[in-house]
């Protein structure tokens, strides 16, 4: 029973230790600036795409793309991860390269809609590059 209690009385300073909730942050999405596509693509064949960003700070964190697919057609922006803190630094090292993994699947023509920010309204910018699939 003793040990029992001494358990319990362990447990319960375990979960009562105050919690640091660690940095906070938030998401994203940074247009792409430029990428270098083939001219034409190979079905099911592996290609490694290249993308460029501007990272704004030292508190962005690529986390990703944003990749949504409808056909063939692929939307295609840069995740980030902002840690929300005050000693940010300006980026020294800019544009950035992340690399998209992909393979055609079918013999059909892909239309990258590569994102590049939104307009003075609000509108979503994008460049459209369509790339032929080869058999």
């Amino acid at each position: 029973m003793k040990n029992l209690a001494l358990l319990i009385i362990v447990a319960l300073s375990i979960i009562g230790c105050s919690k640091d909730e660690g940095n906070k942050f938030s998401f994203e999405l940074r247009p792409i600036d430029s990428a270098v596509l083939p001219v034409e693509l190979k079905k099911d064949s592996l290609y490694e795409l290249p993308f460029n960003y501007i990272r704004p700070s030292t508190c962005h964190i690529f986390e990703g793309f944003y990749y949504e697919k409808n056909s063939n057609v692929r939307i295609i922006a840069i995740k980030n991860s902002v840690i929300e803190q005050n000693n940010c630094e300006p980026a020294t090292v800019n544009p950035i390269t992340e690399i998209l993994k992909f393979i055609p699947t079918t013999e059909a023509s892909y239309v990258f809609k590569l994102w590049k920010g939104t307009d003075a309204s609000g509108a979503d910018v994008f460049e459209e590059i369509e790339i032929p699939v080869v058999p």
